[in-house]
Parts: C-alpha cells; structure tokens; sequence
C-alpha cells in the first residue's frame, strides 16, 4: 500500500499534535495539583465528584444550623436559669411573708420586691435572640411575646416550634414556646396557670395582708416546670454535639473519598511528564526526518 507524502505529513503533525496534548494534559494536573481538571479527564470520576460536592454542601449546612440551634438553645438555658433565679428569691420573700411575725409594713415591702421580680421574668420572657427574634414566641418570631396586664400577662405568640435540619434524617428543636414555657404551668387541680398570674396573685395577697400558702405550692409547680424545661434544652444540647461529631466524621470521609478521586500522585505526574517530553521530542526528530526523504526534495 501506497503512502504518499501528504498522508506521511498529516500523520506527523497529528502525533506531535497528540504528544503535546497529553504533555499539556499532565502540565495542568502539576500546575493546579488535580488528576482531573475537567469532566474528560475521567468522567466517572467527575461524575463521582459532582455528588460529593453536593454532599459535602449538604453537611455543612447541617453544622451551620447546629451552631445556629445550639446558640440559640444556649440562650433559653440561660434565660430560663435567670427566671429560676428570680424565682427563688421570690419564694423566700413568701416564706417571710407566710411567718406572722411581720405585719402590713413588712408585707408590703416583700410585695413590691416581688413585683420588681416579676418585671424581671417578663423582660426574660420577652428576650430576643442574637438574630433579634424573640425567642419564646413561636413561630411568631417578629412579635413580642408578651404584655403585661392587670392579672399578669398576655401571650401573643403562638405554640410552634421550630425544628432544624442537623442531620440527613435528623432534626432538634431549637426552642420552646412561651406557652408551653410561661402560660401553661399546671395548678394542680388539672387546670393551668401562667407564672406571672402566680406572681400576681403573691404581691396581691402581701399587699393585702393576707398571704396564702396555696400560692407557695404554685410558685413551687412552677419552679419544677422551668427546670424542666432547663433539663430538655440539655438534652437538646447533648443531642447537638453527638450529631456534629458525626457531621465531622462524615466530613472527613467525604475530603478522604475525594482526595482519593481528584488529588494528583506528584511523583507519578513528574515521571509520566518525563516520559512525555521524550514522547514528543522523538515525534518531532522523527517528523523532520520523515520530511528529509520526500522525493519532492530530488526534483
């Protein structure tokens, strides 16, 4: 079979052309420490990246929304620890005030202490959180929670609770309602009570001079309510940190898996760079011989 010059011409050029498009192919993956730089360097592998992209996307949002819960789970635990606080110095001042051996005067006094305390719990009630959302109403986030009124408080919120994504099927709370919290405290005949009707009903009944020991054991119901609620943000928060070391743990693997896809083995690149330059080289020695026996040049 006959192979004339052109053809001979053609097939060089389009070898040296191949060398230098497998030379720069490796030139690149040096240069930006990839094995694949573009989907055709190995579509499977591109394929692969593509969903660990989204993966790795995907989990850290999910340590994103922890931080976000987490801090704001941090905030109730310390709002409500306040409102305890607040709550037993409430509590003495009505032993006192249970004791007959202070009178009006001495009541009266205990009455306004409390009612300065009780303005303290609806300020924590009504607390926002770094975002400048309130924190115990709801889904209503935008809308103060509550106002004080002649018997106590009105709430203004609603009893939704927002649960965050931290995990593929995994969600936590980030808060709870003030309903649930503030309002809906048990009165221990089957009915509920909110604590700032309590409260209101102790500065009352010193102000009148009539202390009753009934309120005493509401006030206590409502000690125990709040430490619960303490207890359950705890828990949340426990909850929270397992499931950010798992995020870490999978984020790990995810890095691991595609360092193993795209990261480049520089002494393996190096040496077949070598042997590359060599490639084109002889290519292009063996072009200009090729081009040195055309007949065309003993004409």
């Amino acid at each position: 079979m006959r192979i004339g010059t052109l053809q001979m011409f053609r097939q060089g050029i389009n070898s040296i052309l191949d060398q230098q498009t497998t030379l720069f192919k490796t030139q690149n993956q040096l240069s930006t420490g990839k094995r694949i730089n573009s989907p055709s360097d190995d579509p499977t592998g591109a394929a692969q990246l593509v969903g660990l992209s989204e993966s790795t996307k995907i989990t850290a949002q999910y340590q994103d929304n922890i931080l976000a819960a987490r801090t704001r789970l941090e905030m109730e635990d310390t709002a409500l620890g306040s409102v305890g606080d607040a709550l037993q110095r409430i509590r003495e001042l009505t032993v006192a005030g249970l004791n007959d051996t202070n009178g009006p005067q001495g009541r009266a006094a205990m009455a306004a202490e409390i009612r300065q305390l009780a303005g303290e719990v609806l300020s924590l009630a009504n607390r926002k959180d770094g975002n400048g959302q309130f924190m115990f109403a709801g889904f209503q986030v935008l809308t103060q929670p509550f106002t004080k009124t002649g018997s106590g408080a009105n709430y203004n919120g609603d009893t939704g609770q927002r649960q965050i994504q931290v995990g593929p099927t995994r969600q936590i709370a980030d808060g709870d309602s003030g309903q649930a919290v503030f309002m809906d405290i048990p009165d221990g005949s089957g009915g509920v009570e909110s604590i700032f009707a309590t409260l209101e009903t102790l500065a009352s009944d010193l102000e009148a001079n009539a202390p009753n020991g009934s309120s005493l054991d509401q006030l206590d119901r409502a000690m125990g309510q709040f430490l619960g609620f303490r207890a359950t943000a705890g828990a949340r928060l426990n909850a929270l940190e397992s499931q950010q070391t798992i995020n870490e743990t999978l984020l790990l693997q995810l890095e691991q898996t595609r360092s193993t896809i795209e990261d480049l083995d520089y002494a393996e690149a190096a040496s077949r760079l070598s042997r590359e330059s060599v490639t084109l080289q002889a290519a292009q020695q063996a072009f200009v011989k090729v081009q040195g026996l055309s007949l065309f040049n003993f004409i």
